[in-house]
């Protein structure tokens, strides 16, 4: 028969980490709350829950947050700023969720904004791009973790800077997201390329662009 030995060290945290399995077990997990628009933006969505799904995984399996495993609650919005709250206070309510993440539409994480600051609880919006989320209609409950509108729109006007295309057509979806970043480039146009204009407009509803 063979015979495996271990140092010292690795005996001792094999025996932790036995030791260490049932008190994590019991611990009460830590329940997030995600809400999002999985039925209307699947093909976004979708994959955007995988990814999370497998951050929780790994998390849970590295120990989880201060000893306690992550529970991701997975709801739709339903699209719609009354869908979402009303979604958004079952979380809290029914499923006992510490905090609120999440949304796509710009008009949606603005209603669960205006709603975690009633509530007093924390909401993480992940996706809308919206500045009046962090900025006019912004509260202390709210955080973002990607650029707003005015700064991916920034970012798209340094990179036309200099270019010597005079006539210009802005096509976006008909919401606040869209109407937002139509005004942020016209207002910067000029700055960019002297002499400039914005010779036509097209807002369609989201979701029906038709590139043809």
């Amino acid at each position: 028969m063979t015979r495996i030995t271990l140092p010292r060290r690795a005996l001792g945290a094999a025996a932790l980490a036995t030791l260490a399995r049932p008190a994590f077990a019991q611990a009460n997990p830590i329940r997030i709350g995600e809400l999002n628009s999985y039925a209307r933006m699947a093909a976004f969505c979708g994959p955007y829950r995988n990814g999370m799904q497998l951050a929780q995984d790994a998390m849970n399996a590295a120990g989880g947050a201060m000893g306690r495993p992550i529970e991701l609650v997975f709801r739709d919005d339903g699209s719609t700023p009354g869908d979402a709250v009303r979604v958004a206070e079952e979380l809290l309510t029914r499923e006992n969720v510490a905090f609120l993440a999440g949304t796509f539409l710009s008009n949606v994480g603005l209603a669960v904004a205006d709603f975690a600051n009633q509530r007093k609880r924390l909401f993480l919006a992940t996706e809308p791009l919206t500045d009046a989320l962090t900025m006019a209609q912004g509260n202390r409950y709210t955080f973002r973790v990607r650029p707003g509108t005015y700064m991916q729109t920034k970012m798209l006007i340094e990179a036309i800077r200099g270019k010597t295309a005079k006539r210009w057509a802005i096509v976006a979806p008909n919401y606040e997201y869209g109407q937002s970043a139509a005004a942020n480039f016209k207002r910067m146009l000029a700055d960019a390329i002297p002499g400039a204009e914005v010779v036509a407009e097209q807002f369609p509803a989201l979701g029906r662009v038709d590139a043809g």
